[in-house]
């Protein structure tokens, strides 16, 4: 067994393509290895900006040698009259035999020789060969231009006069077996032995006699070629720099993972761009020190961003790096300032007139339409939200909320829509709770993220988010499978959690059905005949998916069955049903029995009214009059939205409803009487789908 060392030098890799292609990398060579029954102690990956690396110990010279068995046909088929038939000798021609072996058959196993075995009762013709292990390097030799052609990257190139392509020009590869280099090639580059190391501080090629030298060389030619120590190395000095000026980076570990793929030894260094930058917003600054120079801004102990960043070098510090990064990040911080300081000239009512040429959505209109149209909606939301006497400031809210779309500063900084807004509307002089709305109006904008935290914010959100889902209901622009290009299901989410965290009760069908009444009617591309209940099951099928992790299906199910339209009711009776279930799970699962032999009662009959003076059983007689009690108190709990002790009650029906099936025939020979027993089974069906729908766990 010897170890291998297998590493691809390339032109610099783009940074988020690293990780993905030597994950596949080693996938797929130990696929190989796997498949040709090659074994191996460890593989292990490394992965820099130049290079994508295996080393795997203790890798077995060739395969085990293996008996394989061969099954053929039946020896009365292959043998006929003392003579082979076509059958036989075909197996025999397959197999490379000589056919004159067939005539002297017996059941003694050997290897070569074809032999006979017994199968329930019938004769098969067998043969045993031993096949050779699979020689690892000449495997690797045979397969080496396949593994590399099917490394996952985004995007391949081709270059020069080569037909092979790969994410940057190979510049070399080092493919050594224990002390012997495994001759191949790939691309017109030839395997070797060397290995060059950082760019500029240990460029030259030296000799690598071991596979498990590699790091330890790597490392004394200035190059960490372990990812997560080169990661860990990073962090380690960003903690170092933070304590040296008592602050924190901001976004450290989303930095260091993109920076850790653009260094191959890591120099973090701190310096300083011109305090008079700090009057721009903190967003935009962090923006453009992360997101476009991939810098770590600090940010002193009080929250507060300084002028002082970091930058990952490649190389030790000397003043012309220093320089160079100041001079780029001032040239980009010159750029936003000057933008900002324009936007706040033009104000927000500028802005605003510019709406008109934004296209919200083809045949939709421009967003000034949408945002008229959400204010058209406002007074039903308010008064399904309780805040009537927050009207105004909704609608400043809404007036303003789209405005920097068209500044110069989200232009530049798509991501910084709502903040700037928020910016622009403090300037302005507007109320904090309106500037704050404005910044809040876009969340929840993905799974976890804060809700907005004031009625105004809540309020556009809501209104902004279910504008864009009828609207997108409203042209036939429907997510389906796995493509949603508009993030339709993620706002429905939104609009879920923003109800159940703000506890908030509004009737989502009739808001929909006054938002689609204001839509316009040429725009209308969608032939369903109930667009409401459409939009209604989009949102069902959402809050289904958003608590299938935390109450139990019966709960999610049997209570979404009796419809979504008070999203935070159904919310609670979810978790009313969930408890009772948890903590009286037989006297649940006895409810779904019985309640599976209702279903089948009644789906088939016109239940009328019930008639209690035809009522003579005692069963029966005492059953209706559980009812008519649990139907007043079960009423009075459900309109208080105390759903545990209404689900409680109900609960408290089985045991009458158990004699009641134990004692009368329901389907009784006089068709009154009959019919007046299902009629008392619907009504106690009736009265459980105020909490939920049994019929729909029962399979």
């Amino acid at each position: 067994m010897k170890d291998l060392l297998i590493e691809i030098l390339v032109e610099e890799i783009p940074a988020n393509f690293a990780v993905p292609a030597i994950v596949s990398f080693q996938k797929i060579f130990e696929t190989l290895l796997k498949n040709n029954s090659i074994t191996y102690k460890n593989c292990t990956n490394f992965t820099t900006p130049r290079r994508l690396a295996l080393l795997i110990t203790e890798l077995s010279e060739n395969a085990k040698d293996e008996l394989i068995e061969t099954k053929g046909p039946m020896y009365d088929v292959a043998f006929n009259n003392g003579e082979p038939t076509k059958v036989g000798i075909g197996f025999f021609s397959a197999n490379n035999l000589d056919i004159n072996t067939l005539k002297n058959l017996d059941e003694n196993e050997s290897i070569e020789k074809p032999f006979l075995k017994e199968i329930n009762g019938k004769k098969y013709i067998f043969i045993k060969k031993e096949k050779k292990g699979e020689i690892t390097e000449e495997l690797i030799r045979a397969n080496l231009e396949r593994i590399l052609s099917e490394i996952n990257f985004n995007k391949k190139m081709r270059w020069a006069d080569k037909d092979f392509p790969f994410v940057r020009p190979i510049r070399g590869i080092t493919l050594l077996y224990g002390s012997t280099v495994i001759d191949a090639e790939v691309a017109g580059i030839k395997t070797g032995n060397k290995l060059t190391g950082h760019r500029l501080l240990s460029p030259e090629f030296e000799v690598i006699k071991n596979p498990s030298d590699y790091e330890d060389m790597m490392m004394k030619k200035n190059v960490m070629v372990n990812r997560d120590k080169r990661l860990e190395y990073i962090k380690n000095s960003i903690d170092e720099i933070e304590k040296k000026y008592n602050a924190s980076a901001v976004d450290k570990n989303k930095v260091a993972n993109i920076v850790v793929d653009l260094v191959e030894y890591p120099y973090l260094l701190s310096t300083e761009f011109d305090e008079k930058f700090l009057e721009v917003p903190d967003e935009v600054l962090i923006s453009e020190m992360i997101e476009h120079q991939k810098y770590f801004p600090l940010k002193d102990k009080n929250g507060k961003l300084t002028n002082i960043f970091i930058i990952t070098a490649n190389q030790p510090e000397t003043p012309f790096i220093i320089a160079g990064n100041i001079r780029v990040l001032a040239a980009r911080l010159s750029d936003g300032r000057f933008l900002y300081q324009e936007d706040l000239k033009n104000g927000l009512d500028e802005m605003n007139k510019r709406l008109s040429m934004l296209l919200f959505r083809a045949n939709m209109g421009s967003v000034l339409d949408k945002v008229e149209r959400l204010k058209k909606n406002t007074p039903l939301l308010i008064k399904l939200l309780g805040i009537e006497d927050k009207k105004d400031d909704v609608i400043t809210t809404l007036n303003y909320m789209k405005s920097d779309l068209v500044s110069n500063m989200v232009y530049n900084f798509p991501e910084l829509q709502g903040i700037m807004g928020s910016y622009f509307a403090t300037y302005s002089g507007f109320k904090s709770e309106i500037a704050l709305s404005i910044k809040e109006h876009y969340q929840p904008i993905f799974s976890g993220d804060i809700m907005p935290s004031n009625d105004l914010g809540k309020t556009a959100s809501i209104l902004d988010k279910l504008d864009n889902i009828i609207s997108g209901f409203y042209v036939g622009d429907i997510p389906t499978g796995s493509q949603d290009p508009n993030g339709l299901r993620r706002q429905a989410l939104g609009i879920i959690n923003i109800l159940i965290s703000s506890e908030k009760h509004i009737d989502i069908r009739v808001l929909i059905e006054n938002m689609i009444s204001t839509m316009p009617e040429k725009a209308l591309k969608n032939d369903s005949k109930n667009l409401v209940d459409d939009i209604l099951v989009f949102f069902k099928s959402r809050f289904e998916n958003e608590l299938n992790n935390k109450f139990s299906h019966d709960a999610i199910y049997g209570v979404l069955a009796t419809g979504v339209n008070d999203i935070y009711d159904s919310y609670l009776k979810i978790v009313a049903v969930d408890s009772f279930r948890q903590t009286n799970k037989d006297l649940f699962d006895n409810l779904l029995t019985i309640f599976k032999r209702i279903n089948n009662i009644i789906k088939k009959s016109d239940a009328g009214s019930i008639n209690e003076t035809i009522l003579k059983e005692d069963a029966e007689k005492n059953l209706y009059s559980v009812y008519k009690t649990k139907l007043k108190t079960v009423n009075d709990f459900i309109n208080s939205k105390n759903y545990e002790n209404a689900f409680k009650e109900l609960s408290e029906i089985y045991e009458p409803l158990g004699k009641f099936f134990d004692d009368v025939m329901v389907m009784d020979k006089d068709e009154t009487i009959k019919n007046n027993r299902i009629a008392l089974l619907a009504s106690i069906d009736k009265l459980f789908k105020t909490m939920l729908d049994f019929s729909v766990l029962i399979k």
